[in-house]
């Protein structure tokens, strides 16, 4: 906006000193031409000056140095309109008419003058007149604005507003897309997760295969997502041993799909699974490949597979591991029979007793056996068992063991039955292992 629109009493009084190349006629004072140029010096585009009366001259200074002050009357005359802007709307703009072409304003002008050379340096001390505001129409470019009042003006307002309200729709309209544009992925995404997920290989750890604390157990996961389209829900998910799915723990866990509908985040849960020595408290994401995969320095990953082979092969170990048990069970309780220790020792029996165990003949790793016939109590009953030729090795059944003590304490030596091999002992106390009823 011109600077003109801040001119006032008080501004034009302050105005800075103009230094003018025109020199008066007689040079002993500034004429009304350098008073006039003076002015017209800070004047804005479209206003003039048209004429300057000098009223009063004095020497304020000396004859040779001459501070020469007038009094003047000084006429203005607007050689364009003046409006001011009283509305826009982008790029209109609505205008209000401030002053007409040819109208003149007046006031008086209070200036100083000194002499430097032949011209004279004229500023203004005090300039009454009509605060002028606005600036010249021709500033404006044709098309770009309307007068208020105007069919012009009323149309411009009713189409920005028309185009605000238009914005606005496409806005909502857009948002409504990008909603239903994620809402189908979701869905599709969603859809594709319904079912049963399962391990199809073990929990991976920085790359590796995690093993519990036997250094044997590997870790399965299986996971269910229901049907529906929503973006959040709860996914039962079950920790369990892989070679004994039957060892399990429940996992507590909540989904998220993502955005773009390519993911799903699943908070977990979970008790920890002591066999495993694994606890699930991880934030774990698993994209449209099925890989399952948590943390970050710490790094877990295991393959899932949905409603194939992995989940079918962990439901007939379930089963058949449960109906094994069941069998053992109904075996146990046929002959009143308890669970087998690992070690005769930890049957803890009183001298010339006997009882029935429920035993499976799968030793652990690096157990021994010491006798034959008649075993040591730090002997591994079932690997005792395969000795005896009791039960072959993955075999189940109840089996009857006694325990004697002896006055003498002579070594029994050790033999090869069955591919194992016992070691010789000597003691007071022995043990004999014979079936009752093997589990079919």
């Amino acid at each position: 906006m011109n600077q003109w629109m801040k001119w006032s009493k008080a501004a034009i009084s302050t105005l800075i000193l103009v230094t003018l190349a025109a020199c008066s006629s007689g040079n002993d004072q500034p004429s009304e031409d350098d008073i006039k140029n003076a002015v017209a010096f800070t004047l804005p585009s479209g206003l003039e000056v048209a004429d300057v009366e000098i009223l009063v001259t004095e020497n304020a200074g000396t004859q040779v140095e001459p501070l020469i002050r007038n009094r003047s009357n000084i006429t203005l005359e607007f050689t364009d309109d003046f409006v001011m802007p009283v509305a826009r709307y982008d790029d209109k703009v609505v205008l209000k008419k401030l002053y007409e072409k040819g109208q003149e304003l007046k006031g008086t002008l209070i200036s100083s003058a000194r002499l430097k050379g032949d011209s004279w340096t004229v500023s203004s001390d005090r300039f009454d007149i009509t605060r002028v505001q606005g600036n010249a129409l021709s500033q404006y470019a044709e098309g770009s604005y309307a007068f208020e009042g105007t069919d012009e003006a009323a149309t411009f307002k009713k189409d920005y507003e028309d185009a605000l309200v238009k914005a606005e729709e496409e806005r909502q309209a857009a948002i409504a897309r990008a909603a239903a544009e994620k809402a189908e992925r979701i869905a599709a995404f969603r859809k594709f997760l319904t079912g049963t997920w399962t391990a199809s290989g073990p929990m991976m750890r920085n790359g590796g295969v995690h093993t519990g604390r036997d250094g044997r157990a590997t870790a399965g996961l299986e996971m269910t997502f229901p049907e529906g389209d929503e973006a959040t829900g709860v996914v039962p998910m079950t920790l369990y041993v892989q070679d004994n799915p039957v060892d399990s723990v429940p996992v507590n866990a909540g989904f998220t799909v993502s955005d773009d509908g390519k993911s799903v985040k699943i908070r977990a849960r979970s008790n920890t699974h002591k066999a495993l020595n694994i606890y699930m408290n991880e934030v774990w994401t698993m994209g449209e490949d099925g890989v399952l995969q948590a943390g970050g320095r710490d790094r877990w990953t295991i393959q899932m597979e949905k409603d194939g082979e992995a989940t079918a092969a962990k439901k007939a170990a379930v089963e058949k591991i449960t109906a094994h048990d069941n069998a053992l069970r109904e075996l146990a309780t046929k002959h009143s029979a308890g669970m087998a220790p690992s070690r005769f020792r930890d049957m803890r029996m009183n001298q010339n007793t006997y009882t029935n165990v429920i035993l499976e003949a799968t030793p652990r790793e690096g157990a021994r056996v010491f006798g034959a016939g008649e075993y040591d109590e730090d002997s591994n009953i079932a690997l005792t068992a395969i000795h005896a030729g009791v039960l072959k090795e993955g075999e189940a059944g109840v089996v009857k063991i006694t325990y004697r003590r002896y006055k003498d304490r002579p070594y029994i030596q050790g033999t090869t039955a069955n591919g194992v091999t016992s070691e010789r002992f000597t003691d007071y106390g022995r043990y004999s292992i014979e079936l009752v009823e093997k589990l079919k």
